[in-house]
């Protein structure tokens, strides 16, 4: 199993497959490699993907400090781990946390980043169009739940719509209970989440250079489409998608829409 080297002894597990210009994949909160299952397969067809667990999250390093924890170390990692595959520049495509990631990584490291995809994210700061609180705390409480089948299905009424539920239930709590060992832990979660608080990307925005497109389900329960708009109308000439009826996790519910999209935006 390959690890990117990356500063302050951090270690950063990573994948890649396929051929082609190189697409990096940034996990979302508390996520590791596994949360793009319905992406990765089809776009490897077209790229040379490369995701990774990101520190506090999978098999990657979980420092105990949260101070270890920033968006400008983030995007460090995610530099990192392209010069462990070999890569200067990529196409670059987070979601959520991980697109706050992203918009990091292309404003500091912009030779870096060819093009870029924003799933599901916020510029963050005074700017965020929060969620109901109610949702907030029950994606928390979610999170430090031991069951993985229980945590699943609290988050979805956050993460999925009903027809997607109704469809796939036994899906996807059987993904959750197979993936249970790379849960995050109370330490990472913490520390991701002290790089949150801290995100505000929005005076920076107009600077970001790569081409752009923001993208969004219309019922997201955790980062509210408001935010996509936004970001789509800051960031220059950025292209806007919604998935009508989709919510948090609509890269897997819309996954044949949005790999399609993804790849037509970055063959472009």
């Amino acid at each position: 199993m390959p690890y990117a080297d990356a500063a302050d002894g951090i270690r950063l597990y990573y994948e890649t497959h396929g051929d082609g210009d190189p697409l990096l994949l940034i996990p979302g909160f508390g996520c590791s490699v596994e949360i793009y299952w319905a992406n990765t397969p089809t776009l490897a067809e077209r790229f040379r993907v490369i995701v990774f667990d990101p520190r506090g999250a999978g098999r990657s390093s979980v420092p105990a400090d949260p101070a270890t924890y920033s968006m400008q170390g983030y995007a460090d990692d995610c530099v990192a781990v392209l010069a462990a595959a070999g890569v200067e520049s990529a196409h670059v495509l987070g979601t959520s946390f991980g697109g706050m990631v992203a918009q990091h990584v292309a404003i500091e490291h912009p030779a870096s980043v060819r093009g870029l995809v924003l799933g599901c994210t916020t510029s963050g700061g005074p700017h965020h169009v929060l969620p109901p609180l109610d949702n907030l705390a029950t994606f928390m409480a979610a999170s430090e739940e031991p069951d993985p089948a229980k945590a699943v299905r609290m988050r979805y009424p956050l993460h999925y719509s009903d027809a997607y539920i109704a469809a796939h239930d036994a899906e996807i709590v059987a993904r959750a209970i197979d993936q249970s060992n790379l849960l995050s832990t109370p330490e990472g979660r913490a520390g991701q989440l002290a790089a949150v608080q801290k995100h505000d990307t929005w005076d920076a925005l107009p600077s970001i250079a790569a081409p752009t497109l923001v993208a969004s389900g219309d019922g997201d329960g955790i980062v509210p489409v408001e935010n996509s708009r936004n970001l789509a109308a800051r960031i220059p000439n950025a292209e806007l998608k919604i998935y009508a009826g989709a919510k948090h996790i609509f890269f897997v519910e819309c996954a044949d829409r949005f790999n399609a999209d993804v790849i037509d935006f970055f063959s472009a």
